[in-house]
């Protein structure tokens, strides 16, 4: 019965094709070779090895020219054991003849082997037999085919088509009028005549100009309906990619691999400008800095004798115009008891003289004036920009905005933005484009007595409204500065305050800067530098983050330096001579770039917009061919969505104002002002409040 039991455990085992009994045994060396020793029924069986498999190419599998891993497995006939050798051979037959090559395909586990092979240069159907190293053991073979023909690519910038000029606006760039905007996506296409691309294999990159920083993880998606075989698309953010230039190209390079890894690259080029558009009022210069409301949309006035205020939103149209009179004192952006917006702006009407007005940001309607309607007080134009501070009638009573701007020869205030209130300070001038500040319920500006030709006496006065009318700051000396002042900023050293005054006088050929006090006024505590003979005029000034402040020179010829210089240093940082001639300041914006405007250019009427570092005042790019020249200083904000929110891009817009009468729109690469300074422009803040406590921009 136990021999019954055995035999047919032998015949079981036998049934597996090419196998015989051929003895007993113990173990395999007591076996004939190949063959091998049963670990159950001890019985010597041939095969050992009971399939060769390759695992990584199947019959008639087609492959690139990249290197191909070649697996196998020896599997084991049951009952066997665990002998592997060292290497199989792998051998490549050319189904049109040639010579052979061999691979040795080394072991990397209990029967599994590997080895990459590279296939031959050229394409065809080629024989892989993968083999075991004696000539008894065994063997499998498939056929595969070598495509090295990668697939057919084209890339396709399309052009751009700047907007058709319109109501005053102009949005090609005048130098290069098929180039993109800065701010603004292209949608690259890219077309294959191959079915079998590997949707997971197209890469993009996006060189910045002229080794700028480049863009790297864009995606392809496909497209349809598609003319080709596939058809994909690329979104470029412009804004992104290194542009330390005005105008410039970027390079896209894209490379797409079929599903055997045969890659394709093409490439194009997409032309950028900065220019993003122009407006030009036809009603004179723009002599003033223009202020930016919470959604963006720009004031600002113009000083011909048909001067107007406009308001222009930011992506290029306008929103109202409002006949007023010639604008030489920027506007103010404040805010009504509703919430909308009031712009504050002095004008000189031909009847009136100098006007402080109060418009509806949203109509550009008149809401209140001072004077009011009709009355003509003799007063020169308002010359100065306009701070906003909240003072009340009285003792005990709500705390009201507070527009105060200065006429060519009176104080001029409202009380409101609805309630009228004048006020005349006597007999003086202002200088043009002049600052008036505010810090809490103090207000300070400057003036210049005329006595005795050929002598002036300059003042800076500060008044206090706590009590809902004006009155001299206790205990502050009124000091005298060594020339007219234009721009003021606030600075604070510890528990000092220091106003800081920009000055100058093109007759005498002097200019500097002087700190004082701002609680106590007394004596200058900082001069810069210590004597002001022989140095052209400083019009106005930007502080940045640790009490760094940068400004120019107004040359009466040629140009001048632009400086940055620590708050009571005796030497600059840095001073880039011929830098330009600087009516206007410099802005701080974000991401460490100063922006300035200047009367300089390559012919007449033509002036120069440049960027620099402000770490450093190394140039970034400059602009001086199709701008025109600039008195006042630039205006900066962030990029806008189309219902005025700020957009999420690290991008924003130079609002530049020019004695051409147009004011022109850049796309900058600082998303807004620096919030980090102090002081980062004219009149403080992107609303040009003038006041100290007044949030510095409406960008995120």
């Amino acid at each position: 019965m136990k021999l019954r039991k055995v035999f047919g455990a032998l015949l079981a085992l036998g049934a597996l094709e090419g196998c015989d009994i051929k003895g007993s045994c113990e173990q395999d060396a007591e076996c004939p070779e190949q063959h091998f020793c049963h670990t159950e029924v001890k019985q010597c069986f041939s095969s050992r090895y009971s399939e060769l498999k390759i695992l990584t190419l199947g019959e008639n599998a087609v492959v690139g020219g990249a290197p191909v891993q070649i697996q196998a497995r020896l599997e084991l006939e049951s009952g066997a054991n665990p002998v592997y050798p060292p290497q199989l051979n792998l051998t490549v037959t050319p189904a049109s003849g040639g010579t052979p090559t061999t691979v040795t395909l080394s072991r990397t586990g209990e029967g599994t082997y590997s080895a990459e092979w590279t296939p031959p240069p050229g394409e065809g159907t080629y024989t892989l037999q993968v083999a075991h190293p004696a000539s008894w053991g065994p063997t499998r073979s498939v056929q595969v085919t070598v495509d090295r023909t990668a697939p057919a690519l084209a890339v396709q910038v399309p052009e751009a088509q700047p907007a058709t000029p319109k109501d005053g606006f102009s949005y090609a760039d005048p130098m290069a009028g098929s180039a993109w905007v800065r701010d603004q996506t292209v949608t690259v296409l890219v077309e294959s005549d191959s079915a079998d691309i590997d949707p997971a294999s197209p890469r993009v990159v996006v060189r910045g100009h002229n080794g700028g920083t480049d863009v790297t993880d864009l995606a392809v998606r496909q497209v349809t309906p598609c003319t080709k075989a596939y058809c994909g698309a690329v979104d470029v953010p412009l804004w992104r990619p290194g542009l330390e230039a005005f105008r410039g190209t970027f390079q896209i390079e894209l490379a797409v691999k079929d599903r055997v890894g045969n890659e394709r690259s093409a490439s194009g080029s997409i032309p950028v400008t900065r220019w993003k558009w122009a407006f030009d009022g036809a009603s004179g210069p723009i002599v003033s800095t223009p202020a930016i409301g919470e959604k963006g949309t720009v004031y600002f006035g113009t000083s011909g004798t048909n001067g107007k205020v406009f308001a222009l939103n930011p992506e290029g149209t306008p929103k109202w115009e409002a006949p007023l009179g010639p604008v030489s004192g920027s506007p103010t952006v404040g805010r009504a008891p509703d919430g909308t917006e009031r712009i504050y702006v002095g004008a000189a009407p031909a009847t009136s003289g100098g006007v402080l007005f109060s418009l509806n940001g949203i109509t550009g309607n008149t809401t209140s004036q001072c004077p009011e309607a009709g009355r003509n007080l003799g007063w020169g134009p308002i010359r100065s920009g306009t701070t906003l501070f909240d003072s009340r009638l009285g003792p005990g009573l709500p705390a009201t905005e507070t527009a105060m701007a200065f006429s060519h020869g009176s104080a001029v205030i409202i009380l409101g933005p609805d309630v009228n209130r004048c006020g005349s300070l006597g007999s003086f001038g202002t200088m043009p484009g002049s600052s008036v500040l505010s810090r809490g319920l103090d207000v300070y500006y400057s003036v210049a007595y005329p006595q005795d030709p050929p002598f002036e006496q300059f003042m800076i006065t500060a008044l206090n409204f706590e009590l809902g009318s004006s009155r001299a700051k206790e205990g502050y000396s009124v000091p005298e500065p060594r020339a007219p002042v234009t721009g003021m900023a606030f600075a604070q050293t510890g528990t000092e305050t220091y106003l800081l005054t920009a000055q100058g006088e093109n007759s005498s050929n002097s200019g500097g800067i002087q700190a004082f006090d701002a609680e106590r006024g007394n004596n200058p505590a900082w001069n810069y530098p210590s004597s002001f003979s022989g140095v052209a005029p400083v019009r106005n000034l930007a502080l940045g983050a640790g009490n760094v402040l940068f400004f120019g020179h107004e040359a009466a010829t040629g140009s001048a330096p632009l400086t940055a210089i620590d708050l009571f240093a005796t030497a600059p940082r840095i001073s880039v001579p011929n830098a330009g001639s600087f009516s206007g300041g410099p802005v701080l914006g974000a991401g460490g770039a100063l922006y300035a405007a200047s009367a300089t250019g390559p012919a007449a009427g033509i002036g120069e917009v440049s960027a620099w570092s402000s770490n450093n005042l190394t140039l970034r790019w400059k602009l001086s061919d199709s701008v025109g020249r600039a008195q006042a200083t630039p205006s900066l904000d962030c990029a806008r969505q189309a219902d005025g929110t700020p957009a999420a891009q690290a991008k924003g817009v130079l609002y530049v104002p020019a004695l051409d009468g147009r004011l022109y729109a850049l796309v900058v690469d600082s998303p807004g002002l620096d919030k980090n300074a102090p002081w980062p422009k004219y009149q403080h803040d992107a609303r040009n409040t003038g006041n100290s406590g007044a949030p510095i921009t409406n960008c995120p």
